[in-house]
């Protein structure tokens, strides 16, 4: 690899590691300052949103870690291993008593009597992995119907339609992009990729036309004078758009949001965002835009500048996911697409959805390092670091 390359690909580690890092602990504090009114309304206490989420996110960063620092493992046997069971966890939310109903979607599997999980979330961390195992083998194969069906639309048609069972549509567009993604990066033919966006397109128009309720919504975020019962369905739409109204440029100040004061329903999850622009005002909210960005392009350049075939595909699929969501959950939270239920990835409360996404990144980290000289160079640095710091301590125990 050349030494342009090396920097590069060293420098889009560090492009991640830090988005990801910032990401997180804004998602505690804004968990935690959004979640307080609530908090205090059950008699808790107002930190323990944010504690909740702190231990989800130790959890989900000794994942990446074991899963960063475990690269040669990261085979076709871990990929396959990771959906099917994400798909056997979804299995048991359909079709046994642990599956729970929320908010209209049956997505959550009740573990003892407190503990529960969203495999959804997991199915995404499966199905990214997959991709890049399966569709890496093919190669020119790809341009046969036979090869591209066998085994990768399937795969992808088992994991739509599992979430679909629970009515979960939200996560079903996000698979829907993340598939997408693989299959761009894995190098089908535009032909039969606009075949496929095509059936996409017309199942998504299926899913809309079948529901009042998400036709609704759909009307709703593309049609503003359609939003007129503003204390019915419009709602939640209107109260987002007052919260983010608020902020002003420089927001009302951390823990100040009027809207938390049960204006806003699911004010630290999908709506969470708007709490950010309230709190933290339009800098704020375009500080976490920009640090998606920067996430963005660090993927970006893995996918452009590792060697390994399954490698950018895998990598790119799991941009597509934590990307495409944040665009989803921004777009429906300023009201540019319907309101669908996702969460900001790394900020949004939910033990799943931080777990998995942090998991992801650790797979990113893990599969940079199967090319030995990024592994070396990354090592490298981080020991320079540690030295750094003990020079820095030892001229402080001096002084």
């Amino acid at each position: 690899m050349s030494p342009s390359r090396l920097r590069s690909l060293v420098a889009g580690y560090y492009m991640i590691l830090v988005p990801v890092a910032v990401l997180t602990v804004v998602g505690l504090v804004m968990t935690m300052s959004a979640h307080t009114v609530v908090a205090l309304g059950q008699g808790e206490s107002p930190y323990r949103a944010g504690m909740v989420q702190a231990r989800y996110a130790l959890v989900g960063a000794a994942a990446g870690l074991i899963l960063a620092h475990t690269h040669r493992l990261l085979g076709r046997a871990v990929a396959w291993s990771a959906l099917i069971g994400s798909l056997v966890l979804q299995g048991l939310v359909l079709w046994t008593p642990l599956g729970l109903d929320e908010f209209g979607n049956r997505n959550w599997l009740r573990i003892g009597s407190s503990l529960t999980v969203q495999p959804s979330e997991f199915i995404k961390f499966g199905l990214a992995l997959w991709l890049g195992s399966v569709l890496a083998i093919k190669k020119e194969a790809l341009t046969r119907w036979s090869d591209l069906a066998v085994p990768g639309l399937i795969g992808i048609g088992v994991s739509v339609g599992m979430v679909l069972a629970g009515s979960d549509a939200g996560t079903v567009f996000v698979l829907g992009v993340m598939a997408l993604g693989g299959l761009v990066l894995a190098g089908v033919p535009w032909s039969k990729l606009a075949a496929l966006f095509g059936a996409a397109v017309g199942g998504g128009v299926l899913l809309i036309a079948t529901s009042s309720h998400r036709l609704e919504r759909f009307v709703m975020a593309f049609n503003p004078d359609a939003c007129t019962d503003t204390l019915g369905a419009c709602y939640q739409i209107r109260q987002a758009e007052y919260s983010l109204a608020s902020g002003g440029w420089f927001g009302t100040g951390l823990g100040a949001s009027r809207a938390k004061w049960a204006y806003l329903s699911q004010a630290d999850s999908d709506f969470i965002f708007a709490i950010i622009g309230e709190e933290l005002g339009l800098l704020g909210a375009l500080a976490v835009l920009a640090l998606f960005g920067v996430l963005g392009f660090g993927l970006f350049q893995v996918v452009r500048l590792h060697p390994d075939r399954s490698v950018q595909i895998a990598v790119g699929t799991i941009a597509c996911w934590i990307e495409g969501q944040a665009l989803i959950n921004i777009g429906m939270v300023i009201r540019v697409l319907p309101v669908i239920g996702v969460p900001l990835p790394f900020v949004s409360s939910g033990g799943s959805a931080l777990i998995a996404c942090l998991a992801a990144i650790g797979v990113v980290f893990g599969l940079m390092r199967t090319e030995p000289e990024v592994a070396a160079a990354i090592t490298w640095r981080s020991r320079r670091a540690r030295r750094l710091g003990a020079v820095v301590d030892v001229r402080g125990e001096v002084a």
